[in-house]
């Protein structure tokens, strides 16, 4: 990684790093991606302003440069046809951008019309009480109802507090970019088991092993729901094997799942 005068916020990145230094990233705080390189001058006259104002914003944005020259991946991948190029990531996704050398104020101008602020949005400690967090979210996405990372976690919240068809409205309007984000496949599987847990099963067994998996009892509700499994494996719709994959994405323990998903196996094959 090259270094960088006052550095804190401004990163070199390599095609590997992309994913996470970028598009990851941005659902924490707006990215801006430079696509230049050394021989190219007007990016050697865009550089430094950028950085400038990477280091007075102090987290309002992070600075991502990409050396087209070393990651030509990138630059094909993003269509860069002439640099410098900036583009503005944030929630996941590339938003706008802007191509050549423009002068400080205009990037100012930039950053300001994408609500991208000196030190960056204050940032909400939320409540561990479900109702105040959602009360919380709620405000927050008045103020910036463009960031979808917020709708997420109002979907997380709402299923907290059994707010169900809310929760799976919000989520159905995500964008795409975050479908197989992982905190929005826990939320489509908890919703799905919370649905299970209040009897939409018709079956009292399916509702009692879900819950105590939903309780943190997670041990006692695969047991229960293997033992389902074991009489509807015949069934290609059997409700336990659609709750124990459900489980799976709920349950934030890798050696756990991969246990329960071997028993699982043994009982099917």
């Amino acid at each position: 990684m090259t270094a960088h005068a006052n550095s804190a916020h401004v990163r070199d990145v390599t095609t590997a790093e992309f994913l996470s230094a970028v598009v990851e990233r941005s659902r924490e705080t707006p990215v801006l991606v430079d696509f230049w390189a050394a021989w190219c001058g007007p990016c050697r006259a865009l550089g430094p302003i950028l950085e400038k104002l990477a280091t007075e914003y102090s987290g309002g944005f992070e600075l991502v440069k990409i050396d087209t020259e070393k990651e030509p991946a990138l630059a094909t991948q993003f269509q860069i046809r002439s640099i410098p190029t900036v583009t503005l990531f944030k929630d996941g996704a590339a938003l706008t951008g802007f191509q050549g050398a423009l002068p400080e104020g205009r990037i100012r101008a930039f950053l300001a019309q994408h609500g991208i602020e000196v030190g960056g949005a204050t940032q909400t400690v939320l409540s561990d009480d479900p109702v105040e967090r959602v009360a919380q979210l709620r405000a927050a996405m008045s103020a910036t109802p463009t960031r979808d990372s917020l709708k997420l976690e109002l979907a997380l919240a709402l299923l907290a507090t059994g707010a169900l068809d809310e929760a799976a409205r919000m989520l159905e309007v995500l964008p795409s970019t975050m479908y197989l984000d992982p905190k929005a496949v826990r939320a489509r599987a908890r919703l799905a088991l919370q649905r299970r847990a209040d009897g939409e099963t018709n079956d009292a067994r399916h509702a009692a092993a879900v819950r105590m998996v939903l309780d943190g009892d997670r041990v006692a509700g695969l047991e229960q729901l293997l033992e389902l499994l074991r009489e509807e494996r015949h069934d290609e719709e059997s409700p336990a094997r659609a709750a124990l994959v459900e489980a799976f994405q709920v349950i934030e323990d890798d050696a756990l799942v991969r246990d329960w998903r071997r028993r699982m196996a043994a009982v099917l094959f």
